[in-house]
């Protein structure tokens, strides 16, 4: 059997040793293994497209951009190798996902040392206007901080790098952020719904932004979540911000704050902005995305297709 490993080697956590240590998990199960390195935005999406008709098995390592570009890849593809993923980035949202250990790559990396172990997951893969994305899509106030922040800040910081940046670029551009809200229309039950949102967010995963804000979301049911959030009053906010940050969101519940937050799971959403385009684009996986709107400014989101994952048994039991 041959493996093919695709790292970003600016990933926060990425390091020779971690690849190493990737490599011979795999080669010690007698596996043919050979590394290649993703050096450009883009070329993940070149290296997974080859490699998929090549390999038994694709490892890709990096942050959930990464994750991001390989489901971008096999996108428009038959899918012939398995896909497993090394979360090895700041946020690591995906990990959560995937049953790897977030605060671990040496730990993630050891669940793949029996691969008789691991089960293959149908993975869902969504699109937004035929644009494949892996775990969310987003747009409106603050999205933009995860591929603008420095990566200085990622390497020094890690998770925290997002934060310390918002609080000293982003809060400066808040009240312009907030003067151009989202206007947005929608169909939900049935029902044609029209409001203005500070952000939107379509995902399929249990965690966002560093937050567990998902924890039933199932990434294999067909299934995905969308929240648009109209915006907090101030004692609001500091009380969300607090359940949040709470054993890493354990408190916080979307109905308690039901007037300012829809949140919902659907397996089709088509969405109206009423203004045009939103101001700062989308946010795919972490990365800024060029997503066009149909005609009539409308943007659909469905489940494409599925993946096929090679994930550890714990990701089937939680």
């Amino acid at each position: 059997m041959k493996a093919s490993i695709i790292y970003n080697p600016n990933a926060t956590g990425m390091s020779a040793d971690v690849l190493k240590s990737m490599h011979n998990v795999l080669e010690n199960q007698g596996l043919e293994v050979n590394d290649f390195e993703s050096r450009y935005p883009g070329h993940a999406i070149e290296l997974v497209r080859e490699k998929n008709f090549h390999s038994d098995l694709m490892v890709t390592m990096g942050g959930d951009g990464t994750l991001g570009e390989a489901f971008k890849a096999l996108g428009d593809v038959n899918q012939e190798a398995l896909l497993t993923h090394i979360s090895t980035g700041t946020a690591n949202d995906t990990a959560h996902n995937l049953g790897l250990f977030p605060g671990s790559l040496y730990s993630s990396v050891k669940l793949y040392s029996n691969l008789n172990e691991c089960a293959v997951v149908p993975v869902d893969m969504l699109t937004a206007n035929g644009i494949s994305f892996s775990y969310v899509s987003c747009c409106g106030t603050f999205t933009n901080l995860t591929y603008e922040t420095p990566k200085s800040f990622k390497k020094t910081f890690g998770k925290m790098g997002y934060y310390i940046f918002s609080s000293i670029v982003g809060l400066s551009s808040l009240p312009d952020v907030i003067h151009k809200p989202l206007k947005v229309s929608y169909e939900k039950n049935g029902k044609m719904n029209i409001t203005s949102a500070l952000t939107m967010i379509v995902s399929n995963t249990k965690a966002f932004a560093g937050f567990k804000l998902f924890p039933k979301a199932l990434i294999s049911d067909g299934k995905f979540e969308v929240t648009i959030l109209k915006g907090l009053p101030g004692v609001k906010t500091l009380k969300a911000l607090s359940q949040l940050l709470y054993k890493d969101g354990e408190r916080f519940k979307f109905q308690n704050y039901s007037k300012y937050i829809e949140n919902f799971q659907t397996d089709n959403f088509k969405v109206i902005f009423e203004n045009g385009a939103p101001r700062l684009g989308f946010n795919h996986d972490g990365d800024h995305a060029f997503v066009s709107l149909n005609n009539d400014n409308s943007l659909e989101y469905k489940i494409s297709k599925k993946v096929k994952m090679l994930l550890p048994q714990r990701t089937i039991q939680k």
